[in-house]
């Protein structure tokens, strides 16, 4: 089975190649008619474009490079599903690189998207090191940063509001009736763990609830590392009531570790996680979570790099999308 080529549409339709490829490119000087039998014909023999071809005419590849921090993270494998689903619209495909939070790696995935010759960059960084997204921005590559931005860099970016975030998730196990509230965070190089813990400290510092610093801890991104800093937390002294996680996949980790001590969920413990991913409602004990809009961010992170690619775009774009808390029964 080999592939069909502009050739065998111009046998089969008596047009010329030439005819043949403007019509299915699109171009306004073919007639309706003849558009019509070309176009027919090529999805009758399932015609595909030679898009490296196209890209050494158009100097265009008609890919888009995602880059993102940890595709184990189901919250990641679902922004990647919605990025793919918002590029198809434009009739573009992804290039996926996974960084797993580590800098070099980060710093190898570029090196893959400059060779690709992607022609813009959707990008979660590890946010250890501002050299990566420099040189994107030395070689002119559009890009636009997803999840995470930079203070002290002008980029464009996507993001959810991690201080409304922070405090959604705080309130609520406050109007519980908690007051020895626990913050299990990701490291405060990334921006979202820190947008998370200044909501945090806000919604305590509101209610006049006195922050205990043990009940802090700034370096879980994975499950290993929620069951980890979790297993310290059940046995401290005094323990926490209430448990607010930087995500849902490190919350399963400060689960895992509660439960292993013969505690419940709420009843000894409450817990609630944030991003909303699909198992959050199917988990044995249902989790309280803060949603992140995934489809909403990734459609308007691909429109924002169409436009950076066609030029339409003057300025960077800061785009905060508002969340919002979805209570189940892990509170």
């Amino acid at each position: 089975m080999r592939r069909v080529t502009l050739r065998d549409i111009a046998t089969e339709t008596g047009f010329s190649i030439n005819t043949v490829s403007r019509a299915l490119n699109g171009k306004p000087e073919v007639g309706h008619d003849t558009r019509k039998i070309i176009l027919e014909k090529a999805a009758e023999l399932d015609y595909r474009p030679n898009k490296l071809a196209r890209g050494l005419r158009s100097s265009r590849t008609h890919t888009l490079g995602v880059i993102v921090a940890d595709v184990a993270n189901p919250y990641f494998g679902g922004l990647v599903k919605r990025l793919h689903e918002a590029a198809r619209r434009y009739n573009y495909s992804i290039i996926l690189q996974d960084t797993d939070e580590d800098y070099l790696r980060e710093v190898e995935a570029v090196q893959v998207m400059l060779a690709e010759h992607v022609d813009g960059l959707v990008i979660t960084p590890v946010q250890t090191d501002e050299a990566t997204i420099i040189r994107f921005k030395e070689s002119r590559l559009p890009f636009v940063l997803l999840g995470r931005h930079f203070d002290d860099l002008e980029t464009d970016y996507v993001t959810q509001d991690d201080e409304q975030g922070g405090r959604l998730a705080t309130e609520h196990l406050i109007k519980r009736g908690h007051e020895r509230i626990a913050f299990v965070g990701g490291p405060l190089s990334i921006s979202c763990a820190v947008g998370r813990l200044r909501g945090y400290e806000q919604a305590l510092n509101e209610h006049g609830i006195c922050l205990n610093p043990q009940f802090v801890s700034t370096r879980s991104v994975t499950t290993e590392d929620g069951y980890n800093v979790g297993k310290s937390l059940v046995k401290s002294k005094p323990r926490p009531s209430a448990i607010f996680a930087f995500s849902d996949f490190v919350s399963l980790g400060v689960m895992r570790a509660i439960r292993e001590e013969g505690l419940e969920i709420p009843e000894d413990i409450a817990i609630v996680g944030y991003d909303d991913v699909s198992f959050a409602s199917c988990l044995s004990v249902p989790l309280t979570t803060v949603h992140i809009p995934r489809k909403e961010m990734a459609e308007i992170a691909v429109d924002i790099l169409r436009a950076k690619i066609d030029g339409n775009v003057d300025g960077a774009k800061h785009v905060k999308l508002p969340v919002g808390l979805v209570v189940r029964q892990s509170t």
